[in-house]
């Protein structure tokens, strides 16, 4: 914690606003963990589709026998996953969602470190309430609660970012006025934390980006930024080498491109078209929606995500930063330094790497759940943007908390899907009795997300994918000669072949098979039920050749 480490130097009420500050930050990850668990079990598609079966395929080198079981997130790196599939393959559910929301909660303690290095509050105790109050907005959000206790991961990778902007913060003034060679490392070393979490979840890239451009507004001469800049730089590649550079070299020795299917343009896989393939669906299309997002996303949060929530402290930032700024400089240059409601440097570090980030955000994806980390620094922004008024402290203070106020009154959190009740175990699923599994092949198609059951079956069977949000038996891509492959040789060898699929989408499945030469037998179709996502009914049915 960045408070000073000898009590015996502190005055007194500096000692117990430190023992306050200690209990808050002890106290803080077990209550998100038990808030967690009181929001309910996640189910959400994402956890359905890979975030499951991606772990256990790593760990049980699924990725030899199955192919394209969780369709485009197939090809993620599986690392971030790894923890969560190890415990709920190991303890109860609850358990499960309790050290997910514990975790996700020491988001809590990095966003309660950065004020503190950052605001100027006179009194310690008063401090200590401040900055826990901020920590908390930041967590509790419309997208931040709906986060707490899921497998997305985007409140994980959060711990990096925090903690490289915590270290900076802290470290600022030896950063700016130090010479260069004597701070090169210590930049360096403040990058890997953001880059190993970008290796883990490559669209933490935005605030990789972000991170490091903010290093050109520390102060100092041009030169010496770019120095920082670079050195960052340098940190969060070594960073991203260390958690993706393992799997980089498993997607280009197996499918040709360290980054595929991403970014084909470049890499020319022969396997997936020569496009980027990134999700553009919510990317701004006109000038005045790449403008006005924030203010659309206040409208319909279906202008960046799926699913319904509301919060409003994005388009106050958004409004406020340009508005505070023009004034300040037009009438504020002459406020006391000893005026401020925070350290200048730190907070023009902090405005400028997320703006950036934003920046960066709105222009590769538009997706609002890559940026709940902006989301959860926003409150200290906002004070930070308030606070360049030309207005006096009181004031301030005043209309930063009006301001903060408003914000938490607009908050209704998503839902990405959360089971009424916890189950036992984290997935559950009834499976029939499949006799002789030693040459069977189980096939599925559709894009509905199920590939979480597939750790419920005998693991001497292999799943192909047939037909996903990837690739389809009809558009030419060439995945789809692995897929032939694949097919062909277990058919060739005497293998015998089912298909799994939602009971809802047999007429999918006939039409996916045909494709290769088979068909399915739906009158003799089995029922497998998916305890997980609300007793979901699917269909295991036999499959033979046409001919």
């Amino acid at each position: 914690m960045f408070l000073p480490h000898s009590p015996h130097l502190l005055p007194a009420k500096g000692q117990r606003a430190r023992a306050l500050a200690l209990a808050i930050l002890c106290v803080a990850p077990f209550a998100f963990g038990l808030l967690a668990v009181a929001l309910g079990q996640d189910a959400n598609w994402d956890l359905r589709n890979y975030h499951f079966y991606n772990a256990y395929a790593f760990l049980n080198d699924r990725y030899a026998r199955d192919l394209l079981p969780s369709q485009i997130p197939y090809f993620y790196n599986p690392l971030l996953d790894v923890p969560f599939f190890l415990l709920a393959t190991h303890v109860a559910a609850k358990t499960v969602g309790f050290v997910l929301g514990f975790v996700q909660g020491l988001n809590f303690i990095l966003l309660f470190m950065i004020a503190q290095v950052t605001l100027i509050v006179p009194n310690p105790r008063h401090k200590v309430f401040v900055c826990a109050a901020l920590a908390a907005l930041g967590m509790l959000g419309g997208g931040g609660i709906a986060l707490i206790g899921t497998t997305f991961g985007d409140n994980i990778t959060s711990l990096g970012v925090f903690l490289s902007a915590a270290l900076i913060v802290r470290h600022l003034q030896r950063l700016s006025i130090d010479k260069p060679a004597r701070v090169f490392a210590l930049a360096l070393a403040f990058g890997v934390p953001a880059g190993m979490m970008m290796g883990l979840k490559l669209p933490s890239v935005i605030f990789a980006v972000g991170l490091c451009g903010g290093l050109l507004f520390v102060g100092g001469s041009l030169k010496h930024g770019l120095w920082l800049s670079f050195a960052f730089g340098l940190g969060v590649l070594l960073g991203c080498a260390v958690t993706f550079g393992y799997w980089a070299v498993f997607l280009q020795s197996h499918f040709g491109s360290p980054l595929f299917p991403y970014f084909n343009q470049i890499f020319h896989s022969p396997l997936a078209p020569p496009v980027g393939g990134r999700d553009t669906e919510y990317v701004p299309r006109s000038l005045s929606d790449f403008l006005l997002m924030p203010f659309l996303f206040a409208h319909s949060p279906f202008r960046v995500g799926e699913i319904a929530w509301r919060d409003w402290r994005l388009p106050l930032l958004y409004a406020l930063l340009p508005l505070c700024l023009m004034l300040r400089l037009f009438f504020g240059r002459n406020r006391a330094a000893n005026d401020a409601l925070a350290a200048p440097y730190p907070a023009r570090y902090l405005l400028a790497s997320f703006s950036i980030a934003y920046i960066v955000w709105l222009t590769l994806f538009t997706i609002y759940r890559y940026a709940v980390p902006i989301e959860m620094i926003s409150p200290l922004l906002i004070v930070f943007a308030i606070g360049m008024l030309p207005l006096k402290i009181t004031t301030r203070g005043l209309l930063a908390a009006f301001t903060l106020t408003i914000v938490a009154l607009s908050v209704q959190p998503g839902n990405w899907h959360r089971r009424g009740e916890w189950l036992d175990r984290f997935v559950e699923a009834k499976i029939p009795d499949l006799g002789d599994t030693s040459h069977l092949m189980i096939l599925m198609a559709g894009i509905e997300p199920y590939s979480h059951l597939i750790p419920e079956f005998p693991p001497n069977i292999s799943f192909v994918r047939i037909q996903s949000n990837f690739s389809s038996p009809d558009d030419g891509k060439g995945i789809n000669l692995l897929l032939h492959e694949r097919v062909d040789a277990h058919r060739k060898a005497g293998g015998r072949f089912m298909i799994l699929i939602p009971s809802f989408q047999i007429n999918v499945a006939e039409k996916a098979v045909a494709y290769f030469g088979l068909k399915v037998l739906p009158q003799n179709c089995q029922s497998v039920t998916d305890r997980l996502f609300d007793d979901m009914q699917l269909s295991l049915c036999p499959v033979i050749p046409q001919n």
